[in-house]
């Protein structure tokens, strides 16, 4: 099946794949962060690590530089 734009003979946009192009280097403030949310995933949710892991083979995250924030929620029903 052609494309609407394709019969109207105007070039269709190509999506860029987010594997195209590579993610600025690390600062060290950022180093720093993602080791820490590491080993707290690592220690409080290792059952995230595949989804982590699926999330950023299918291009969706860029590893853990896209896992900003890691936190506990208060079990006391205070929320």
């Amino acid at each position: 099946m052609t494309s609407y734009a394709a019969q109207k003979g105007r070039a269709a946009p190509v999506a860029k794949s987010a594997t195209d192009t590579l993610p600025p280097p690390l600062t060290e403030v950022a180093e720093a962060r993602i080791e820490a949310n590491k080993g707290f995933v690592l220690n409080h949710m290792p059952e995230l690590l595949q989804t982590i892991r699926a999330l950023h083979a299918d291009g969706m995250i860029d590893g853990w530089r896209s896992v900003l924030l890691c936190t506990l929620l208060d079990e006391s029903g205070n929320e």
